[in-house]
């Protein structure tokens, strides 16, 4: 494993025909009960996750928009993962998406469109790091299928407005982990199985 302090694995896909990563076909059933429990199914690989951004209150200000990537186009074993740094100032809340890519395929698979169909097996959580978790908060703004509904985080909120009384920059992280709730049913905890785990260095300005 690279010294990257990320680790990510393979996603579980179950569109035959479609090269897609990380999806669990979800019956009717499932929908409507997320006791549930789900089969589990074949693996795929990712390459690449982009976070997008823009200052909730200015969306046509290009000084608050942004595009972060993590990228590791020669998967685990080989080169260490392109990572962007985050750079956000205090005092905004950001509406976020993020997009998830396979670049093995051509063309490029854009995976986050199979996660959204396969919601209600899915989650992300967001962490600051310790020294930004006062500062920094994620508000995840889409929900699943399930009853009751639970959190998604294909689409989320970072708020830099709950503390402003600290003394700026500010060098932390935030780790993002694709929770895969594979034959069980999915919670508002972090399940046993991650489909992704990695930290995107942070900058609060």
């Amino acid at each position: 494993m690279k010294k990257n302090n990320l680790s990510i694995k393979y996603f579980n896909s179950r569109f035959i025909g479609i090269t897609i990563i990380t999806i669990l076909t979800i019956s009717s059933c499932s929908k409507e009960d997320p006791k549930q429990p789900l089969p589990s199914n074949p693996q795929e690989v990712l390459t690449t996750i982009l976070i997008k951004g823009y200052n909730q209150n200015d969306s046509l200000n290009t000084n608050d928009q942004f595009n972060y990537k993590w990228e590791d186009l020669d998967g685990d074993g080989g080169n260490l993962p392109v990572i962007d740094t985050i750079n956000l100032d205090s005092g905004i809340i950001y509406t976020c998406e993020i997009i998830i890519l396979d670049k093995t395929k051509t063309p490029f698979d854009t995976v986050s469109n199979a996660i959204e169909e396969e919601k209600n097996a899915h989650q992300f959580f967001f962490t600051p790091s310790a020294n930004l978790i006062s500062k920094i908060k994620a508000e995840i703004l889409d929900f699943d299928t399930n009853i009751p509904s639970l959190p998604v985080g294909l689409s989320f909120n970072l708020n830099t407005k709950s503390n402003q009384s600290f003394t700026t920059p500010i060098l932390g992280s935030l780790n993002m982990v694709l929770s895969h709730y594979d034959g069980v049913p999915k919670t508002i905890e972090k399940s046993s199985e991650s489909d992704f785990d990695i930290s995107f260095p942070l900058k609060l300005k």
